[in-house]
């Protein structure tokens, strides 16, 4: 079992039921974050005092109130803990079940897990699982990405969309690709691709298609 945990949650009665279910398990010291930048410099601190956290477990959705945070999410910030301290494991634990939004941050977590019914017994054998060197998703998270067509988009696809949602045309998403070494940047490129996402995502006009990938979650 993980010795030293740290959970991630804006919720007091969670942490609380986190803290004493972790402890039970066979946790030695179970220490609780109520904003991202507070759990992202705990990890930081017990890291370069060479104690690190074994295993993170963080929600998704922080509520947002008069202190100024860097950290948001966490999504964001389980992206960062992996970047600068990749052995450490973490598992999301969320409310958050859209295919769009799991399928984006799987790859950055070794375990996700709904909150839910049966979601701390989901938790339980998530942690066995990643205590075991396995990555673990709860099964109404697999019947999720099973169920409902979660569409692949590359990292060009993202940027041409991004820019588009925010008003650039696309002879200016030509200049700055060209301006930035992005490649193909001519506009009939941009033109095609932007016409195959249209056949991808079954949009008759670009705002559509900008409407759809928002409702998908995908940029």
């Amino acid at each position: 079992m993980f010795k030293k945990v740290l959970i991630a949650e804006d919720i007091d009665a969670v942490n609380t039921a986190l803290k004493k279910f972790l402890l039970s398990l066979g946790a030695q010291e179970v220490v609780y974050a109520s904003y991202c930048d507070e759990a992202y410099l705990k990890c930081k601190k017990a890291y370069q005092e060479q104690s690190p956290y074994d295993l993170v477990i963080s929600d998704l959705s922080f509520r947002q109130d008069h202190r100024e945070e860097k950290i948001r999410s966490g999504e964001e910030l389980s992206f960062i803990l992996k970047k600068e301290m990749p052995e450490l494991k973490i598992i999301i634990h969320s409310i958050e079940d859209h295919p769009g939004k799991v399928k984006k941050i799987i790859p950055y977590v070794d375990g996700y897990v709904c909150k839910g019914r049966k979601g701390m017994n989901h938790l339980e054998q998530a942690i066995q699982q990643v205590y075991g060197g396995k990555s673990y998703l709860s099964p109404d998270i697999e019947q999720t990405l099973h169920h409902k067509n979660v569409k692949e988009l590359s990292d060009y696809d993202l940027s041409i969309l991004k820019l588009l949602c925010d008003g650039y045309t696309q002879e200016e998403i030509s200049m700055k690709f060209k301006a930035q070494g992005i490649t193909p940047f001519s506009k009939s490129s941009i033109e095609k691709k932007l016409k195959d996402l249209r056949e991808e995502f079954e949009a008759k006009t670009n705002p559509q298609l900008i409407s759809t990938v928002l409702t998908l979650q995908l940029i």
